[in-house]
């Protein structure tokens, strides 16, 4: 987009600066007629709030009249209650308060009993006229109140519109006796409305509380009783009493500014509106002025800038065309003035300055293509040394490149050999020693570097070093040590060439120096850099293998290291635990914990050092931690903190079997030893002789005890052979009804098998079991004791199986107390037991289903519980079937 010229720039600020004035004019005057019609805006408030004063006040004065009269003639005996009396009465109050069309008594049984004035010539009279079916009459017999009617047509008002106000009348008994009624002459009312000024096209209007006009403008709207409840501003003295605002006048079909006040205890309403048109007139008027001013202000500025700034642009072009020639080369002296005629002083000041200034500009012209030759020929001088440091600067920063990519050293330097000999254009080799060099460097180890470490001797030329000297440039070949920290390291090999001339520049050797520095440095890094990644490959390995979780800390509370073991042991993955603050990893392995721990909260506040907590895997499975926190420092320096996590689980789980193994032993044995320590005392008692019969007895109860204190051995040894995994089996074909019966009859005395029912669905058809028979009687005995032992009435033992291809499964099914949900996965656990307040009155040690699921798990099978609290339970137990073709012949063949 081009550029405006300067004319136009000229002109456009001509014209702004004559509309400002106009504008800030015009808003004063706009500002100020809006005011003007604000305030007659408010004046119309309150002409309209003194109207609605007015009417309310001549309503109440004629009110009170009424009431007055009403109260006289209530007060009169009866004798004084006379036509002609009240017709006095009536003339007196009509004589004071002009404003009653007329005032007249109707009687209790709605008859006009006396008014005044007489009837008009041609109007027929109201005496004797029956009112009882008017609605005022009605309000005032029902309620005794003064009542204010609406807008009616009717003989009280000679058929023309009018209002009435009743008022009741009492007997000298004090009960209602008729009323006494007062017309408003509504001429009256509408000399009170018109009297005050509402300014230009503005009337009033009074609505009664039914929405008909008292008085308006439009006579015939009174006259015809028209309802103007539904005019806009008529609702919203539903919702305000009082306001002003732009409605559409339903009578005059324009919008008109209406303002508005109800008479709260007559219910009327009191507008008065006027053109909405004719109210912003002067707002409007005033608008349109403004805007023809800035218009025709415009045009005229327009013109008469244009004629002003064509004086000054001709100059000012005749300088741009000037100074374009000067752009393109040309130099030439104007033939005219570059000032136009009738241009301002300061332009023709301005050009011929401009003039002496082009010509100082051709000569400083010439000057600088001179000056611009002799740079060109510097420039040439100073690029070709500057070629020759470049190409040694990028050798060398090809060598320092390797700490800032992922290629080895030894890869660079051979390219940064290439270089180099295209530099020197020699042959150059590298020579390390095998000792110091790491495996990224060992094609450049050379055995015989180690014959001159110092490099103080070759073959095929001479060293070259700091004490080198300029008679070194007439030998064919050089060698560098490269050497840091007094230790030499390998050397640089320079061959002569025999198609050019031999002899190494000074450059040449500064380079060759500086090359062989830098490579020592590259080697020496590259070392250190194998041995960091050594020790830090060892140490990780060392951590990662460890069965302990570690976790690192850093000063400023961030995890920066974990081992493996710490994602397996909490679950946390290891993107997220890195990302952890020390403050979110505990919280995260607190919402492990399954309650509140003293000892952990002591921990994580630095109180102590070591604690030792409870965590619930992601499995429910509960695990035991130990935790340990150290300080993290060398060299005098704290880098942090360290945690070590142990699982404990098994530890704990050890203490809890010594314990349980306490506990039981103290429990079990207890009983038998006892019973057994009884009848031993009572037997060898010396003053007493017992018979035969009770000596019996009481050996056989003895006996009895004895079997228990072994069948609790015989269960501890089972499950130790258990945990140990040397559980052995002699699996045979024995058929599932045979070890049923057999485990029937095995049931001990104690265990109530006499009180038992047993149930048998077993199907003669049924597949041999590949099992051990004793151990499968052994399982069978548990179920059968526990069935009847964990059972609040008479014991129902029902036995059935079935088979599939690989497994006899077999359903010891009872009707005991049964297991809740809870308890259905640990019932197979060493040492528990369901219900701790019954296994303490049955007895048991909790081994039996443990030991039977390890019976079972020994023949290849599987035993598990299907039980709901107070439904009983049935356990299934799945052995595999006996296959003919692969062991021996049947036992009961």
């Amino acid at each position: 987009m081009n550029n405006p010229s300067l004319r136009l720039h000229l002109t456009i600020t001509f014209a702004i600066l004559a509309l400002i004035p106009i504008l800030v004019l015009g808003s004063i005057q706009i500002f100020q007629i809006k005011n003007i019609t604000n305030d007659y805006n408010k004046t119309q408030m309150q002409t309209t709030y003194r109207l609605a004063d007015a009417v309310q006040t001549y309503t109440y004065y004629h009110r009170n009249a009424v009431e007055t009269l009403a109260t006289t003639i209530s007060a009169s005996s009866p004798p004084f209650r006379t036509r002609e009396s009240m017709t006095l009465k009536l003339q007196s109050v009509k004589n004071n308060l002009p404003g009653f069309s007329g005032l007249f008594v109707v009687n209790r049984s709605g008859g006009v009993s006396a008014q005044f004035p007489e009837a008009a010539a041609g109007q027929k009279p109201l005496l004797g006229t029956d009112l009882s079916g008017r609605s005022y009459f009605q309000n005032v017999k029902a309620a005794e109140t003064t009542t204010i009617t609406p807008l009616f047509r009717g003989p009280e008002g000679a058929d023309k519109p009018a209002i009435a106000i009743a008022v009741p009348v009492y007997s000298d008994q004090k009960q209602w006796d008729g009323l006494v009624v007062g017309v408003l002459d509504l001429q009256e009312v509408a000399r009170l409305v018109t009297k005050y000024d509402y300014g230009t096209d503005a009337y009033p209007v009074v609505l009664d509380a039914e929405g008909r006009a008292i008085y308006h403008p439009e006579a015939a709207i009174s006259d015809s009783l028209t309802d103007l409840s539904g005019e806009p501003v008529v609702q919203d003295t539903k919702t305000h009493d009082q306001g002003q605002g732009k409605y559409r006048s339903g009578v005059y079909r324009q919008d008109e500014l209406v303002t508005y006040k109800k008479i709260g205890d007559l219910g009327w309403t009191v507008w008065v509106g006027r053109s909405y048109k004719a109210a912003n007139a002067a707002f409007t008027d005033t608008l349109q002025t403004t805007i023809i001013l800035l218009v025709l202000t415009l045009v005229l500025t327009v013109v008469v800038g244009n004629l002003l700034a064509k004086r000054l642009n001709g100059t000012i072009h005749a300088l741009v065309g000037y100074t374009q020639k000067l752009a393109d080369g040309i130099f030439s002296v104007p033939d005219k003035k570059l000032a136009s005629r009738g241009a301002p002083y300061e332009l023709q000041m301005l050009a011929d300055h401009f003039f002496r200034m082009a010509g100082q500009i051709r000569e400083n012209q010439r000057a600088l293509i001179e000056l611009n030759a002799e740079l060109e020929n510097r420039v040439a001088d100073r690029t070709q040394s500057l070629s020759r440091k470049n190409q040694e600067l990028e050798i060398v920063n090809g060598l320092l490149t390797p700490i800032m990519t992922r290629r080895n050293a030894g890869e660079f330097i051979e390219d940064s050999m290439a270089h180099l000999r295209g530099l020197i254009h020699r042959e150059v080799r590298l020579r390390l020693h095998p000792l110091t060099v790491s495996t990224s460097l060992g094609r450049f180890k050379d055995a015989e570097a180690t014959a001159a470490p110092d490099g103080a001797s070759h073959p095929n030329g001479s060293a070259l070093g700091s004490g080198s000297d300029s008679g070194s440039d007439s030998i064919s070949g050089a060698i560098v040590p490269i050497q840091t920290g007094g230790q030499t390291l390998g050397s640089i090999v320079v061959g002569g060439n025999a198609d050019s001339d031999s002899t190494l520049t000074d450059n040449d050797r500064k380079f060759l120096l500086t090359f062989a520095n830098t490579v020592a440095i590259i080697l020496q890094n590259d070392m250190l850099l194998s041995s960091i990644r050594h020790e830090h490959a060892t140490l990780n390995a060392v951590l990662e293998s460890m069965s302990d979780a570690i976790v690192l800390i850093d000063a400023d509370r961030h995890v920066v290291y974990a081992n493996r073991r710490m994602t397996e042991q909490f679950g946390i993955p290891m993107p997220q635990l890195l990302s952890m603050t020390e403050e979110a990893l505990f919280s995260a392995i607190a919402a492990k914990l399954p309650e509140p721990d003293d000892e952990w909260t002591a921990f994580t506040r630095k109180q102590r050092l070591h604690a030792k907590c409870k965590v619930t895997g992601e499995n429910g499975k509960e695990r035991f931690i130990s935790v340990s926190a150290f300080q993290v420092s060398g060299d005098g320096h704290s880098f942090g903190r360290g945690y070590v996590w142990r699982d404990i689980t098994k530890e704990h789980e050890v203490d809890a079997l010594k314990n349980d193994l306490i506990s039981l032993a103290s429990h079990e044995f207890k009983t038998p030893i006892t019973s057994i320590k009884g009848g031993v005392e009572t037997l060898l008692r010396p003053d007493a002789v017992w018979d035969e019969a009770f000596k019996k007895e009481l050996l056989e109860g003895i006996h009895e005890d004895i079997g228990r204190i072994q069948d609790l051995i015989d269960e501890w040894l089972d499950i130790s052979k258990i945990e140990a995994g040397a559980m052995r089996v002699n699996v045979q074909p024995v058929r599932v009804a045979s070890i049923v019966q057999s485990a029937i009859h095995r049931l001990p005395q104690h265990a109530g098998a006499e009180h038992a029912e047993f149930e048998l669905e077993l199907d003669s058809e049924l597949p041999l079991l590949k099992a051990d028979k004793l151990r499968m009687e052994q399982v069978l005995v548990n179920l059968f004791t526990n069935a009847i032992r964990y059972n609040q009435g008479k014991p129902v033992i029902r036995i059935s199986a079935e088979s599939d291809d690989s497994f006899v499964h077999i359903r010891v099914q009872d009707n005991g107390i049964g297991i809740a949900p809870e308890h259905a996965d640990k019932i197979f656990d060493r040492f528990y037991r369901v219900d701790v307040s019954s296994s303490r009155q049955t007895g048991g040690t909790g081994l039996g289903l443990a030991i039977s699921k390890g019976i079972i798990e020994a023949h290849g099978g599987r035993i598990r519980v299907e039980s709901e609290p107070g439904s009983g339970s049935t356990f299934i137990i799945s052995v595999p079937k006996f296959r003919w073709e692969e062991g021996h012949e049947h036992e009961e063949a």
